[in-house]
């Protein structure tokens, strides 16, 4: 007759230890995986969202402009007023941060830029000679999500009304 055993014996207990450590370790890989990629979907999005924010307001404070308070000297500066806007504006980059001035108050558009382009086209819009802007260019580079922005901006006020 043979004795039924009961329980379990050593190799058994340590197979399964053995086993549920396989287990976890890819459990945790697979979550990590996951997670990660979730945290680098969240924030590209968000630089994203923020990026397009500033450069639809960029483009609505340009559209605006009736003329350029100084010339623009760098690539990084436009000093302009409005009819529609209040005040003495500036558009400038320095610090990687993308600022907008409205008389001697500083609002904060856009930060971590790895770089900025600003340039304006002149053309005869009037007839009367090349001193108009027929476009602005605006361009940057955000580097959490490593990605260029541009767009092409009609000032709407250049050429006044006869």
């Amino acid at each position: 007759m043979i004795k039924s055993q009961k329980g379990l014996i050593l190799i058994e207990l340590i197979a399964v230890i053995v086993l549920v450590g396989i287990i976890a370790a890819f459990t945790t890989f697979f979550l990590y995986t996951g997670i990660q990629g979730y945290v680098n979907t969240k924030n590209s999005t968000e630089g994203a969202f923020s990026a397009q924010m500033a450069l639809d307001r960029i483009s609505q404070e340009l559209r605006d402009l009736d003329y350029f308070a100084a010339p623009l000297a760098t690539n990084s500066s436009l000093t302009y007023t409005s009819e529609v806007l209040s005040g003495t504006r500036t558009l400038k980059y320095n610090s990687n941060t993308i600022w907008i001035r409205v008389g001697s108050n500083d609002y904060q558009l856009l930060e971590n830029v790895d770089s900025f382009t600003l340039s304006a086209t002149p053309d005869d819009l009037d007839g009367v000679g090349a001193d108009e802007v027929a476009f602005i260019e605006v361009g940057f580079r955000v580097n959490q999500i490593d990605r260029d922005f541009k767009t092409k901006i009609f000032p709407r006020h250049m050429v006044k009304n006869k």
